[in-house]
């Protein structure tokens, strides 16, 4: 019984680590950006900027960068928490998720200062630069432990810009930071 518990388990997660969650909900269509290697997600949905903007406005000294659209194809709810060195949105599945792992997608964060990601032995998988619009230079980063989550950040006049999603991708992470700065601050 034991055996069959573990196995079951492992199997878990190593399906929560290989499955990005565009195909475990729904968004298993996938189209080719310009260079023909990268794929994305069709079915983005509209990012509810008004609403967060509301949220974040007045709360934060840290200049708000926030995409437009997101690559999953379905309602997602966005509690952010605010200070005056950052700020914070969680991308959830539900409402009231509260942060847990299950119904998390991922987050989008600003902070003033901040240092790049580097190799975590034992848990990097990629680390890597990535160019991003406008010329912005930014790091991809993907680690595994639990579960796995990739990372974009980036920097802009002396702030750091993150975007996580659980078991993501890298073309997925790129489309919302691209998104994000070409939005500008808001």
């Amino acid at each position: 019984m034991k055996k069959k518990l573990l196995l079951l388990a492992t199997s878990a997660c190593v399906l929560t680590a290989l499955v990005p969650p565009s195909v475990v909900f729904g968004s298993s269509q996938l189209s080719q950006r310009q260079s023909g290697t990268t794929q994305i997600a069709q079915g983005a949905t509209a990012f509810p900027v008004n609403e967060i903007l509301r949220k974040l406005k007045g709360k934060t000294q840290v200049p708000i960068f926030i995409p437009s659209r997101i690559p999953v194809p379905q309602k997602m709810y966005y509690p952010t928490t605010a200070q005056a060195n950052s700020y914070s949105i969680s991308i959830e599945y539900k409402r009231d998720c509260g942060g847990t792992t299950v119904c998390t997608f991922g987050s989008i964060q600003g902070q003033k200062g901040g240092e790049f990601t580097t190799k975590l032995e034992g848990v990097t998988k990629t680390l890597k630069n990535v160019k991003l619009a406008g010329g912005v230079k930014g790091v991809f980063h993907n680690g595994c432990g639990a579960y796995c989550t990739a990372t974009l950040e980036w920097k802009t006049q002396g702030f750091m810009y993150t975007v996580a999603i659980k078991n993501g991708r890298e073309s997925d992470l790129i489309l919302i930071g691209n998104s994000a700065i070409q939005a500008g601050k808001r």
